[in-house]
């Protein structure tokens, strides 16, 4: 049978428009990836040191701390929320668990059951944050940024000076490698999969997204809005207490500053990277973008020798940046 001119327009339009209407919904993770090949290409041309496949290794392996923060920030800013304790959380993590390796005279055979013990730690903080939430009906912020006081509290009572005793079996989770590359990064890579499968694929991770959007709206399609919240904020601290035991083996030693103003850079990966601060929209590959455009600044401005205080400054900027190019409508929120 002859297709005809118009039978082949009207095939191809519909396919154009679905194309059109797919960039448009990417738009902000085509940015930032786009950003991210043009300061890496540019530092690869200015800088040898910068090009250099051990930089590049290393380069992975730095975004992962920031990555399992801004993970579990993610998927708290998704629901409308903002967790302020998450670098407290990865902070008494790490000393926690430094201690308890001290006093049992760096005993190997402790490191699974700690580990364990960590992320237990972690998950409870997280659950205590969103129960105080939905029960309390208070800001997201005002109550993680308490935690947060708490925290710090709790952790300057742990230790003041670092905590020294790591064995040297629980450093293997930092220094293990498969030629250049940290094993740790490919599981790391794993981790973003799997996080990506669960707010896209699953039924809690669009439970999300639609409280996020409405709250009121997520409770008229059966959704248990509290349960949803409760359940973001023990991910968060989930993602905190990983990172805070992947300090511990970077650093090997319990460090009081551990993690120390890493809150403020998951949000900004996060808002670079497209999700709305004001909940309900973006992507985890977005977040990705912001990790990795982050670490390679951080990066660029190590090589060069730019002042802590003007990253700093850098990183303030392009928050109000991302807030006012992301910023959407406000639609009657109810909780």
């Amino acid at each position: 049978m002859a297709v005809t001119y118009e039978d082949a327009s009207a095939q191809v339009a519909p396919r154009s428009s679905r194309l059109i209407a797919f960039i448009r919904k990417n738009a902000s993770i085509f940015l930032i990836y786009g950003i991210i090949i043009l300061i890496a290409g540019g530092a690869a041309i200015f800088s040898e040191s910068f090009r250099t496949p051990s930089n590049m290794a290393n380069i992975l392996r730095q975004s992962i701390i920031l990555g399992l923060l801004a993970i579990g920030q993610s998927i708290v800013i998704l629901t409308g929320g903002m967790d302020i304790s998450i670098d407290m959380m990865a902070r008494t993590v790490a000393l926690t668990i430094a201690t308890l390796f001290a006093f049992y005279n760096s005993d190997p055979s402790l490191i699974l059951p700690l580990i364990l013990l960590g992320i237990v730690i972690g998950v409870i903080l997280g659950g205590i944050n969103g129960l105080l939430i939905t029960r309390t009906h208070a800001t997201p912020f005002i109550i993680t940024f308490g935690v947060a006081f708490i925290l710090r509290g709790v952790n300057l009572a742990i230790s003041t000076t670092p905590i020294r005793g790591i064995p040297k079996e629980f450093l293997l989770i930092y220094n293990t490698k498969i030629g250049i590359i940290a094993v740790n990064v490919i599981v790391m890579a794993l981790v973003w999969f799997l996080v990506w499968l669960f707010t896209t694929r699953t039924r809690l991770g669009r439970g999300l997204y639609a409280v996020g959007g409405s709250p009121r709206i997520a409770r008229l399609s059966a959704i248990r809005v509290n349960r949803t919240l409760v359940w973001a904020y023990v991910l968060s601290g989930f993602f905190a207490s990983l990172a805070g035991l992947f300090v511990l083996s970077r650093m090997g030693v319990g460090d009081p500053g551990t993690a120390e103003g890493m809150t403020f850079q998951s949000i900004v990966a996060v808002a670079v990277g497209g999700i709305s601060l004001y909940g309900g929209r973006g992507s985890i590959i977005g977040t990705l973008g912001g990790v990795l455009l982050l670490t390679i600044l951080s990066n660029v401005f190590n090589l060069i020798q730019v002042n802590i205080y003007y990253q700093q400054l850098l990183l303030g900027l392009v928050v109000l940046i991302a807030v006012a190019a992301y910023r959407t409508p406000r639609t009657v929120r109810s909780g």
